[in-house]
């Protein structure tokens, strides 16, 4: 695994994906009384990365994550220089900025004085440090930050994996607390690797086969080794946040982790949202896990393995069963060299399969169950995908809900592929979640971990930003919905164009954010008033604004 050098504007670029995060408390009122009285200001700073989204912290205060990392504790650290809290702000403001390397802090985070002043620091501390240890050997290069990148990484490794992931789990409890889930959701449970090198400490090992093509034709088999660990999680579906994680070693069969993870998973809904439905890929197809499923109420969806006796069954009805088609039109080319095509899908559905034999209760002692007394299940067979007939090799899915409906199954599946590329592959990109703060075990679950928590927090700042956003309009849309299928760069132009013209003003442990018009009127300042934008009023509306008297 590389890690690639980043400057500056790639770091405010994560930033902005991301959010950002605050430790000072929002109050423009009084921040704006005392520059209009002339008070002594702390520090004034452009709004470009440093404080952006500032309302995330007031979500999170509201939503009541920031005692949870009050609560995280290191018993190895005897000495404490730095409280503990801060640390592991530091450390979420280092994943929500994106920074891949823990020795670019310093030049990239550290020595950005407001960004430090949000989480808690002040402009003496990032200039001078908590300490003199090291000043007698320091020649040329001055000290960058309230402490080194060493001294973060070295903390933050050491708190316990149960710590870490009390506090995932305490993330999610309060998120659904306040209401970010509906009342019945569908789980999403799938695996990603997280790849590293042989030099970690403690890492696992696992052998793959590959091919290669040869000069002069044909293909030679080699085998090659991965080192690291895997997450395994389970996604809600509607709103695309995890809502339990494990990781384990990257040969570990995470199959075994499906009903964990679902039961981990309703944990943290507590009553206020119940899981009905799971949605996992073949890895995680074993009978007994899915009649443990089935016994809990659950609706299960999931792709049947080839050779299995009930898709093989499936298959051998689709000649008799009913054939439901879906079209849609794609467009080729541009202009008026411009065609289109219309791709079908057809599905059959069958019902009352009993060849799955793994799927049922426990036989009695010294007994084996029969196929006469197993379980039904149902399935939907892929007959025809975007006109392409399938014959034997077509997808089976097995369900033990409704499969009348084959369209409703196969469209619930299709949600699988929104765990990969909402959940992991964003992760592996803006979120580096394969970098981790040092070589060994316990830095990398305590970095994935982390990692997964402020995704989940991050995503649902946003869905609670819009609905409050539509809250008047009375808009049906939940979840991720709500976004309006704005993408990452989408967000970004407009996050950029929204807050290129403001300010952040510190004063004592408060901050403000302005517009710069703004900043300047309630400095006294004399604007012409062409030169006011016309969202902001006359100086007379900006000062009643924040309560001051003309």
């Amino acid at each position: 695994m590389v890690h690639s050098k980043q400057t500056t504007e790639e770091i405010r670029s994560n930033i902005i994906n991301n959010l950002s995060w605050s430790a000072a408390e929002r109050d423009d009122s009084q921040v704006a009384c005392a520059i209009h009285q002339g008070e002594e200001l702390d520090a004034v700073y452009s709004l470009n990365e440093t404080g952006l989204l500032d309302e995330f912290w007031h979500f999170l205060e509201r939503v009541g994550i920031l005692q949870l990392v009050g609560n995280i504790r290191v018993p190895k650290i005897e000495r404490v220089i730095i409280p503990m809290v801060q640390i592991v702000l530091l450390y979420l403001l280092k994943v929500l900025f994106g920074i891949v390397s823990m020795n670019a802090l310093p030049v990239l985070l550290f020595s950005n004085v407001a960004a430090m002043k949000l989480v808690g620091f002040n402009a003496y501390q990032v200039f001078n440090g908590f300490t003199k240890r090291g000043d007698y050997a320091r020649k040329k290069k001055p000290k960058q930050g309230p402490l080194s990148a060493q001294s973060l990484s070295q903390n933050i490794s050491k708190i316990p994996v149960e710590g870490v992931e009390s506090f995932f789990n305490g993330c999610i409890r309060c998120l659904a607390v306040f209401g970010i889930f509906g009342a019945k959701v569908t789980g999403v449970v799938d695996g990603s690797r997280i790849e590293t090198t042989d030099d970690y400490e403690g890492h696992g090992t696992l052998t793959v086969e590959r091919r290669k093509r040869q000069k002069g034709g044909g293909w030679v088999k080699f085998f090659e080794y991965l080192f690291g660990w895997k997450v395994v999680a389970l996604m809600e579906l509607d709103t695309r946040i995890p809502l339990a994680v494990k990781v384990l070693k990257i040969e570990a069969y995470e199959g075994e982790w499906l009903v964990p993870l679902v039961k981990q998973a309703q944990i943290n809904l507590g009553e206020h949202s119940r899981i009905v439905k799971v949605v996992a890929d073949r890895i995680f197809l074993d009978g007994v896990d899915l009649w443990e499923l089935h016994q809990m109420g659950l609706v299960f969806v999931i792709l049947a393995k080839a050779g299995m006796k009930v898709r093989e069954a499936a298959l051998a009805q689709v000649a008799h069963g009913k054939i439901q088609s879906r079209s849609h039109t794609v467009f080729h080319g541009h202009g008026r060299f411009q065609t289109q095509e219309t791709l079908t899908t057809q599905l059959v559905a069958v019902t009352g399969l009993n060849q799955y034999i793994q799927f049922g209760p426990p036989p009695l002692l010294g007994k084996r169950r029969t196929r006469k007394d197993n379980p039904r299940l149902n399935a939907v067979v892929v007959r025809m995908w975007n006109n392409q007939l399938m014959g034997d090799s077509g997808h089976v899915y097995l369900t033990n809900g409704e499969a009348s409906d084959a369209f409703a199954v196969f469209d619930t599946y299709d949600g699988r592929s929104l765990i990969e590329n909402g959940l992991f592959r964003e992760g592996k990109g803006p979120w580096v979640l394969e970098h981790s703060p040092q070589k060994n075990e316990n830095a990398v679950i305590v970095h994935v971990v982390f990692t997964m928590a402020m995704m989940a927090l991050s995503t649902a700042y946003r869905i609670w930003s819009h609905q409050q956003h539509l809250a008047e309009q009375q808009t049906p849309q939940s979840g991720i919905a709500l976004l309006g299928g704005e993408g990452t760069k989408a967000w970004r132009r407009r996050l950029i164009q929204e807050n290129r013209d403001k300010v952040i003003v510190f004063v004592e442990d408060h901050y403000g954010i302005f517009h710069a018009t703004e900043f300047a009127i309630l400095a006294g300042l004399r604007i012409k008033p062409e030169g006011i934008p016309p969202e902001l009023g006359s100086p007379t509306d900006i000062l009643l604004h924040y309560g001051l008297s003309p």
